[in-house]
């Protein structure tokens, strides 16, 4: 009896107290979105230190006391308060099982570590075809186009009665109408259907873009309907090395340990009439575990120029996931040009830090 004693925590401390830690959905439309409020207590006698450490996937947006929070985030409930932590996901993912949510770490002795999840299965009565917006590769200069039904397969009609592009740099360069999908152009078995079409315009800013589509219906089943979009601009301006996926826009770095640290370099190629005259400079470059670089200009000939780049994560770097949307996210890399087609090239990183 004395050994348990003495492993209790002191009776000063803090104390995180939650009933849950898992939410069932039961079942929700693909595509949609839902929202669902944990409160997490403090009940302890020293002040309860919160901190949101990561999500597994960007579908899943967090709050903390009814702010938006990052990764990094933090709060302090008082003894005998509680924060609230609300989690919102989107089902941008084929029929089947979904399994999402966000760790927290607290300074409760006893309970360090919270792992707030949402699960359920993802159905389908309306369905999206295709389930995202896809633009491809867009020219500079150029326009891309993508299209998508949205399907009932239980109500009459269907309405989109409002829409939104989300992300702002996405939604300057799209334009999005509605049109109605005539009965003989119906897929099998539905009974109605809405054609979105979305055209985007680039306005300079060469690499890999990504956005949402947020619409409200008519459909009882599927009020809210959230779908990605997707594509990549393309100009005199190109990216190529080691790790560089063109089609995605993203430089995959192999494993790194943290005392080791890593090096990778790519070539960034002017071609045109202003390949010579255009100077590049990095603008910015996250998270702060990635350092990138530019070197001297080689003139391969007159209307092509080759600059190297050179993406580092110093030895010493913490520990750290960045490998797509479901692992961390990615770093990304922007470069300022003088191109006058081109201000902007952005690069996406997906790296791995060990410890």
């Amino acid at each position: 009896m004395t050994g348990e004693a003495e492993a209790q925590p002191p009776a000063t401390a803090a104390q995180a107290s939650i009933d849950e830690t898992t939410f069932n959905f039961d079942k929700m439309e693909s595509g949609t979105t839902q929202q669902h409020t944990f409160e997490i207590k403090n009940g302890g006698k020293s002040p309860l230190d919160l901190e949101f450490v990561s999500h597994t996937c960007k579908c899943t947006t967090v709050e903390l006391n009814g702010k938006s929070v990052e990764p990094g985030a933090s709060a302090t409930v008082p003894p005998s308060e509680a924060a609230k932590v609300l989690l919102e996901w989107a089902a941008k993912v084929p029929a089947g099982p979904f399994r999402h949510g966000a760790t927290f770490t607290t300074n409760d002795p006893e309970r360090s570590r919270l792992e707030l999840t949402v699960e359920g299965d993802i159905v389908e009565s309306t369905t999206l075809q295709p389930s995202l917006l896809n633009f491809g590769n867009v020219n500079v200069g150029a326009e891309g186009k993508a299209e998508m039904l949205v399907v009932s397969f239980f109500e009459p009609e269907v309405t989109i009665e409002s829409f939104e592009v989300t992300d702002a740099k996405v939604a300057e360069q799209t334009e999005v109408t509605i049109e109605p999908v005539e009965k003989s152009a119906l897929p099998d078995k539905a009974l109605a259907a809405a054609k979105v079409v979305a055209t985007f315009k680039p306005k300079g800013t060469i690499g890999p873009f990504a956005g949402s589509l947020k619409m409200k219906t008519n459909l009882k089943r599927a009020s809210s309907l959230e779908v990605p979009v997707y594509g990549a601009v393309k100009g005199d301006i190109s990216i190529a090395g080691p790790g560089w996926v063109d089609a995605t826009g993203t430089l995959r770095i192999s494993p790194a340990k943290s005392a080791d640290g890593s090096s990778s370099r790519l070539n960034v190629s002017l071609r045109g009439e202003h390949a010579k005259s255009t100077e590049l400079k990095v603008a910015s470059v996250t998270p702060n575990e990635l350092k990138a670089s530019l070197g001297e200009p080689k003139v391969i000939r007159d209307n092509f120029v080759q600059i190297p780049l050179t993406v580092d994560i110093p030895p010493g770097s913490r520990p750290i996931v960045m490998m797509g949307e479901d692992q961390g996210g990615e770093g990304e890399i922007v470069l300022s040009t003088t191109h006058p087609q081109t201000p902007e090239v952005r690069l996406k990183v997906a790296f791995v830090v060990k410890p």
